[in-house]
């Protein structure tokens, strides 16, 4: 196993064993889903204590660990999560800007990426995660993505932009493989979907999976980096010529 992965493991069992012995919560930064990969397969050395993953939402893909429950404290978590909003200056005139713009304008004010959980764009204004102790520098010195002069201040109460919604997608395919869903859901050929794969980019219910001939299983959720995340429904028939109707519900 690499060094990188190993100080990794170290690093989840200290939080571990932190929240036990403190009797209190103790919280990671945000993981990527390689990250979270290996925290789904350390269920056994962390198995002294309950432990769960939180993102801000159900449809989040960065998301952070929580040791303990309520269960074990008697009281529930306060998660360090804070939701920020970027707004352009003058509206009418703004860019559209994407995912990479923004973050790039986040990381270049010399913040870690363990510190950002997902961003949503919505038209011309965007929406992100982040860690409760960076909020104030934040809303500080997040002046400008790209040419765009904005204003970022923390968001309170209901987001009606963040809160998921389930389009259920239904797609003709020749089997239940994974590949052939992927390809499906994504619009990208079969060919070049393996390279999803071996690029890490495909996960289910958190691991990611190389795999590419595999099956899934009712509601497994499926998350591909880049293309979101849907939830398997099933096959709900099949063509003349053998091939499958399937469900997914996706996270839009």
């Amino acid at each position: 196993m690499p060094e990188q992965d190993e100080l990794f493991k170290r690093r989840m069992i200290d939080l571990a064993r932190q929240a036990e012995c403190r009797s209190m919560y103790t919280f990671s930064g945000f993981l990527g889903l390689a990250e979270q990969d290996i925290y789904a397969r350390m269920g056994r050395e962390l198995s002294f204590i309950a432990h769960d993953l939180y993102g801000g939402s159900p449809a989040s893909e960065r998301q952070i660990a929580v040791f303990g429950s309520e269960e074990d404290f008697g009281y529930p978590p306060e998660y360090p999560v804070a939701v920020m909003s970027i707004v352009p200056a003058a509206e009418k005139f703004a860019e559209e800007l994407n995912h990479r713009d923004y973050l790039g304008a986040i990381l270049n004010l010399g913040i870690d990426r363990s510190l950002i959980g997902d961003i949503v764009i919505k038209g011309k204004r965007a929406w992100f995660y982040c860690q409760e102790s960076i909020v104030d520098y934040m809303a500080e010195n997040l002046t400008q993505v790209r040419h765009d002069t904005v204003r970022c201040t923390r968001a309170e109460g209901d987001i009606p932009e963040l809160t998921p919604e389930l389009k259920e997608i239904s797609v003709n395919i020749a089997s239940e493989r994974l590949d052939s869903i992927v390809a499906a859901l994504t619009g990208i050929s079969r060919n070049h979907v393996t390279e999803l794969f071996t690029q890490q980019k495909v996960s289910v219910n958190g691991r990611i999976v190389t795999n590419y001939s595999k099956g899934l299983k009712e509601d497994d959720v499926l998350s591909i980096r880049g293309f979101g995340k849907a939830i398997y429904a099933g096959v709900t028939g099949e063509s003349k010529k053998g091939r499958l109707y399937v469900t997914l519900k996706k996270y839009v």
